[in-house]
């Protein structure tokens, strides 16, 4: 597993190496930063969910600025921001929402998000999305504190999960591994 993801993922070199990352070298080119290890990538992964709540085209910019002083894995921290995308936002986020209303005791009111109407044109993409970007910005800020103290807790709740899981899982791989070679070993010996 560990030898199929060194063949797949970008080596640190063709990063750091990239004439428009070449300034992040001093940075980018540390090997904790990119080594597959369990408690860098569970780390990694637990700073890609927290991030990945956050709204904006950021997400994946901090996971990585994050993960550097902290050693976790770049590669980890920047993928696990990808579960936030436009279908899983808005549902995250009414989640927040009434996390926050059962710690505020605030009365959980009609929160429908603003909706949308896209029609297909050629410049779809940009004007489109330009325009729903402020009745997005309202529909946060109506939401209020409630919302931000929800996404503090649902964050915090999706990083330890997010950690304990990464481990768990690796330490179910590394064990099946493990005892495959022993069986390949006792085979051998017969």
């Amino acid at each position: 597993m560990k030898r199929y993801l060194r063949r797949k993922l970008p080596r640190p070199e063709s990063i750091t190496e990239n004439r428009y990352l070449r300034w992040l070298a001093p940075w980018l080119g540390q090997p904790r930063l990119w080594h597959l290890h369990r408690r860098s990538v569970a780390l990694g992964v637990a700073i890609g969910l927290v991030t990945g709540l956050i709204p904006g085209p950021v997400q994946i910019l901090l996971a990585v600025l994050i993960a550097i002083p902290l050693r976790a894995n770049i590669l980890a921290a920047a993928a696990a921001t990808l579960y936030t995308n436009p279908l899983t936002f808005i549902p995250l986020y009414i989640l927040a929402y009434g996390i926050g209303t059962l710690v505020t005791g605030e009365r959980m009111r009609d929160i429908a998000p603003p909706e949308f109407s896209f029609s297909f044109s050629f410049s779809f993409p940009f004007t489109q999305i330009w325009h729903a970007v402020p009745e997005m910005f309202h529909w946060f800020v109506s939401l209020g504190p409630t919302l931000l103290i929800g996404l503090a807790i649902q964050s915090v709740i999706f990083a330890i999960v997010g950690y304990a899981g990464t481990m768990l899982i690796w330490r179910c791989v590394v064990s099946t591994m493990w005892r495959r070679r022993q069986r390949r070993q006792q085979q051998q010996r017969r």
